[in-house]
Parts: structure tokens; C-alpha cells; sequence
């Protein structure tokens, strides 16, 4: 009889690392890219920040989900926006997202856009919410 409590423990235990599967399935699931993303130009330019995630075979961007892009920059990168969503996205039919933000670059050196993407990847088994930090440098000449 003192073995019930062990079964009870490792039957608890087993019950944990089973809900943390899709979790860990989830972060390998997507890519976050930014090709594409201009990297140098002139103090004064136009340049763009490309955000795409790209899931991978058997997962998708959850359409009906919450889908949030906090956008920043340091101060020499005017972003034309400060946040996104999924009526933002290039293709809002595909498995994946895909943003482009346009940006002045307004002083010289070495510069950041920044963007905090929250999201939920999904299969068919499982939906997780996913929050990534994604930061493109630019060097303004």
C-alpha cells in the first residue's frame, strides 16, 4: 500500500509533461523571418520592415485568434506604424503572416526596428499562444 502515493505522483507527472507537449511543439513550429528588410540607406530615406512568420508543414497562424505587433524603432527610424494586426497582413488567406511597414530613416548610425509579435501557431491537434521579439538593424549612412 505504500506504493499507491508513487503511482499517484508519477501518474500526476506524466499528466504534466503530456500538456506541455504542444508548448514545446508550438516553438519549433514557425519561423520568424525579416528578409527582405532594408538594412542600410541614406538619412532620409524610405526603407521597410518585413515581419513573416512561416509556419511549418501542418501548423498555421490561427486567423480567428488574437494577432498583435507592437512596433518601435530607436529614434533615427520613423516607423509608419506603431502596431499591427491581422487585417494588416499582405495575405490574410495563407497559413502564414506576412507584414510590411514602411520607415524614414531620419539620422545617421547604426539604428533598430523593433517589433513584439504575439500570435497563436496552431495544428490540428493543438493551438498555442506564441510572443516573440524580432529587432532588424540598420545602419543610415
Amino acid at each position: 500500500m505504500r506504493f499507491l502515493p508513487s503511482i499517484a505522483l508519477v501518474l500526476v507527472l506524466g499528466a504534466v509533461a503530456r500538456a506541455g507537449e504542444p508548448v514545446s511543439a508550438a516553438a519549433t513550429s514557425y519561423r520568424i523571418e525579416t528578409e527582405g528588410s532594408t538594412r542600410q540607406l541614406p538619412a532620409g530615406a524610405d526603407g521597410k520592415l518585413v515581419i513573416d512568420i512561416v509556419p511549418l508543414k501542418g501548423t498555421h497562424v490561427n486567423a480567428e485568434a488574437p494577432l498583435k505587433i507592437a512596433l518601435s524603432g530607436t529614434p533615427g527610424l520613423k516607423l509608419s506604424r506603431d502596431t499591427l494586426g491581422h487585417r494588416d497582413a499582405l495575405d490574410p488567406g495563407s497559413d502564414g503572416a506576412r507584414f510590411v511597414v514602411p520607415f524614414t530613416a531620419t539620422r545617421a548610425g547604426a539604428q533598430e526596428a523593433r517589433a513584439r509579435v504575439d500570435f497563436f501557431i496552431c495544428s490540428d491537434e493543438w493551438c498555442v499562444k506564441q510572443s516573440r521579439e524580432v529587432t532588424v538593424a540598420v545602419e543610415v549612412r
